[in-house]
């Protein structure tokens, strides 16, 4: 009997995930009472019904509530081995021993040794890198991951970045053929989509300290959404408009190599806070820590304007086959294509949009 259960103590995932460092196709294993509730949440009728009815979600904000204030107790130290155990943590990997996280969210936004994520070319500006450990897929146009990967049936870029419906941006116009940025606010810009992976979003293995992905000046931050739905690989091919109502941090860096650089951070089941490291006016360089997410599950959505990089070819290779690619911050993301600043800007928007630099 105790074999029958155990054999029920962890479901794989079926999706494809090819694992960047050597090529190959691997399975994450996922908590089984954690991957049931995923799946009926987010892949049937009866749970999509469930998450329409208004108490749900304020269920679901008393227990992230309740999650983030226990994670930041020091009464969670105690469940830091336990984490370990489950999802197999190399804790050689961290910058200081276990035994010296005072808490569960410590531990979950611990910094790694700096000599395992060596970063990519880092005094070549032309090179964007990844902002975080995670999973990721590349599209050259909003279109494309609209239809391939982020199932929303009301996501729009305008929402995504908390703008009006129908708002209008210096990208509208541009031609391209990049990723999934679009809409009317950054219409035909490319779009490139990381997905953290915990039982409901991040995934522990991973550092969850989120980095910019290519040098330049913070033009604006804001935050937007209340909601916190999974962010899991269930929950973004769903119907559910996860990306555009998850509470969500938006940053905007001016890049000279990239043109403007919008990292978008969502919050996701169970995530503890979003919690921005640099303020506007800030200069930061490539791979900088800009942000981390508290504990539980999340995502981030960065959009480069049309034209303005060009993703490497593992990226396209495997998102063309409906795949993640597993990959570390640092690593390579794409190369600017010279194009960042091409977008036309309408008279009068771009100096109302973009703020000014601080003395």
């Amino acid at each position: 009997m105790g074999g029958l259960i155990s054999k029920f103590d962890y479901w794989e995932t079926s999706h494809c995930l090819v694992d960047r460092e050597t090529g190959q196709r691997i399975n994450e294993p996922l908590p089984f009472p954690q991957a049931f509730r995923r799946a009926f949440l987010y892949s049937t009728p009866l749970g999509h019904m469930v998450l329409s009815f208004p108490p749900s979600w304020w269920i679901i904000g008393w227990q992230h509530k309740r999650l983030a204030t226990y994670a930041n107790s020091p009464r969670s130290k105690k469940d830091i081995q336990q984490l370990i155990k489950d999802y197999n943590i190399d804790t050689s990997s961290s910058e200081k021993p276990v035994e010296e996280f005072a808490t569960l969210q410590e531990f979950f936004a611990r910094k790694l040794k700096p000599e395992l994520r060596p970063i990519s070319q880092p005094d070549d500006p032309r090179l964007a890198v990844m902002p975080a450990d995670s999973r990721c897929v590349v599209y050259d146009s909003v279109d494309s991951a609209h239809r391939f990967w982020i199932k929303g049936r009301h996501f729009s870029v305008p929402a995504l970045l908390g703008l009006p419906a129908g708002a209008h941006t210096p990208w509208d116009d541009c031609n391209i053929a990049i990723n999934r940025q679009a809409c009317k606010a950054y219409k035909g810009s490319c779009f490139f989509y990381v997905r953290f992976a915990r039982d409901a979003g991040l995934a522990p293995m991973d550092c969850h300290r989120l980095h910019a992905c290519t040098p330049g000046r913070v033009a604006r931050i804001s935050m937007h959404g209340r909601r916190f739905m999974g962010s899991e690989w269930a929950a973004t091919h769903s119907s559910m408009n996860v990306m555009a109502e998850n509470e969500r941090m938006v940053m905007e860096i001016d890049s000279p190599e990239f043109g403007p650089v919008v990292q978008v951070m969502i919050g996701a089941s169970d995530v503890g806070s979003i919690v921005s490291l640099v303020k506007e006016g800030q200069t930061v360089r490539k791979a900088d820590e800009v942000a981390y997410f508290g504990f539980g599950g999340s995502m981030m959505a960065t959009l480069f304007v049309s034209g303005s990089i060009e993703f490497e070819p593992d990226l396209r290779k495997h998102t063309a086959a409906s795949c993640e690619t597993r990959v570390n911050y640092g690593s390579p993301l794409g190369r600017a294509t010279g194009h960042g600043r091409q977008a036309p800007a309408e008279p009068g928007q771009q100096q109302q949009q973009q703020p000014q630099p601080r003395e």
